[in-house]
């Protein structure tokens, strides 16, 4: 009887072993930086890891790029405009239109580039038409293999070709799962928030995207992550999912 006691204890204690060194990561990208500093600021404040998604062309960024740049844990990409379903929604300078040709789509992406310094990939600002559309998306997939750079779907667009012609083209990519403030309440956005949590612990990782003008969000994250870190969670930038 002993013995079945202390067998159920070490199995009891093994299997609290087992989930605490099982995968619960988080990989957070912030969309939509480059119009204001100050909106950057909070989330570098946040002493995780992370990526920001940097709009090109925009009046501050320059000034983002700089100084997510000076942050070790967090990491640069292009957060590349393109055209909606809905015409109502402008994607901002520097946007991929469905009328582009493949000549358009490169030249787009190597000014786009040239304006948001030290990025290390891509994923799409809107883009609900132009991510259904093969032919484009094949030029960014094509682009972004040839100057090494990843490309993330933010999955705007439920009819998304990106993994289908990602797989043609012998290439990996990765999908958002969980978009953090699309509803801009507070209670709301701390629900996806621990939505998003979840899918780490049950699936081992989660892809999380938020909006850099997002206060709630920084704030649901910046209360947190110390617990969530406590736990077990651990949180990393988007690249190392393409190492």
């Amino acid at each position: 009887m002993q013995f079945l006691r202390v067998s159920l204890v070490l199995v009891f204690l093994l299997c609290g072993f087992l989930e605490a060194a099982q995968d619960k990561k988080i990989f957070l990208v912030i969309d939509d930086a480059g119009l204001a500093l100050s909106e950057t600021q909070q989330f570098l404040d946040i002493p995780v890891p992370m990526t920001i998604a940097v709009l090109p062309h925009q009046k501050q960024t320059k000034e983002v790029c700089i100084a997510i740049g000076r942050d070790p844990q967090k990491e640069i990409i292009l957060h590349q405009p393109m055209e909606a379903y809905n015409t109502e929604k402008n994607p901002g300078k520097g946007a991929i239109y469905n009328t582009a040709t493949p000549s358009d789509v490169r030249k787009t992406l190597d000014s786009n580039l040239r304006s948001v310094r030290g990025a290390v990939g891509i994923n799409n600002h809107m883009g609900s038409r132009v991510t259904e559309n093969q032919e484009l998306i094949r030029e960014v997939l094509r682009f972004c293999k040839a100057h090494d750079l990843f490309f993330l779907d933010s999955k705007t667009a439920y009819n998304s070709q990106v993994p289908r012609v990602a797989k043609q083209e012998g290439m990996h990519i990765e999908e958002r799962h969980v978009f953090l403030d699309i509803n801009h309440n507070r209670d709301y956005i701390r629900m996806m928030w621990s939505n998003a949590v979840g899918k780490a612990r049950e699936n081992g990782y989660v892809i999380v995207i938020g909006h850099i003008w997002s206060k709630e969000s920084a704030l649901a994250i910046r209360d947190s992550y110390e617990t969530l870190l406590n736990q077990g969670y651990t949180f990393h930038k988007i690249s190392e999912l393409y190492e």
